[in-house]
């Protein structure tokens, strides 16, 4: 089930590297019941269910950011307010 749509974060990293330094997708993280159910109830899934594909990405983002460290910061990215 694809309550959001899909594709959204990576066409805005895509066109956000067309007028800056590369701009990368981190992480799709998907919805499942683990992930809603431990929302709920105040137990996040990386704790709950660790195996859940959504605690797998959730824990490979944080993997990602880690590694990154701050290459972006300071950078003007070409987005502006509606």
């Amino acid at each position: 089930l694809d309550l959001f749509g899909s594709g959204g974060g990576q066409a805005v990293a895509d066109a956000l590297s067309q007028d800056a330094d590369r701009v990368p997708l981190l992480a799709s993280v998907p919805l499942s019941p683990a992930l809603r159910t431990g929302g709920d109830a105040g137990l996040p899934v990386v704790l709950g269910d660790p195996q859940d594909p959504a605690a797998r990405a959730i824990l490979a983002l944080a993997d990602a950011v880690d590694q990154a460290g701050r290459g972006l910061a300071g950078r003007r990215l070409p987005v502006a307010p509606r």
